[in-house]
């Protein structure tokens, strides 16, 4: 870096020895990559207003502090900071927001609750099974009523003879 400047920007600390906030970082390293702050926005796809308010360190113009450690990351890796060590700087300025809490929303118990689709199988298979009883039953009633016959059924159109005695012979009259 030139002996000019009025802070070191590797260090983050100013010649007096007081540590240089991270807007001012910001800017410096910026304009010792000759950088506008138009380029920067475009870069990182941001408005100029939040390059603005990075570098002039406005905690009012910038938007929640999540976001602002993303913008961070990106552009002081784009001028060539340590990223890791300006987010902690402000996190430790901003403050940590609260964890986040899981709270319980009591559900309202339905009027009429649909079974489970285990029992709503069951019973489909069930209804299936019955009605199959219901149609296969004049088909078993017939088997049951054919049981007792013998089995031979004349054919129509056929006519059965007693047989013939051929041992006895021709009779005359």
């Amino acid at each position: 870096m030139s002996a000019g400047q009025d802070n070191d920007v590797g260090s983050g600390r100013a010649l007096s020895g007081e540590p240089a906030s991270i807007g001012r970082r910001l800017a410096s390293a910026r304009e010792a990559r000759n950088l506008t702050i138009a380029q920067v926005a475009d870069n990182l796809h941001l408005d100029a207003r939040i390059v603005e308010a990075l570098e002039r360190d406005d905690q009012a113009a910038l938007p929640s502090p999540i976001f602002v450690k993303g913008y961070l990351r990106g552009y002081a890796g784009m001028v060539g900071l340590p990223a890791d060590e300006l987010v902690s700087e402000y996190t430790a300025l901003a403050g940590e927001p609260p964890p986040l809490t899981v709270v319980r929303i009591d559900q309202k118990v339905p009027f009429f609750q649909l079974p489970s689709t285990r029992m709503l199988r069951n019973i489909i298979l069930l209804l299936l099974a019955a009605i199959m009883v219901w149609l296969s039953y004049p088909f078993v009633e017939q088997l049951i009523d054919r049981r007792g016959e013998t089995g031979e059924e004349l054919l129509p159109g056929r006519l059965e003879l007693p047989p013939v005695d051929t041992e006895a012979g021709p009779e005359t009259d």
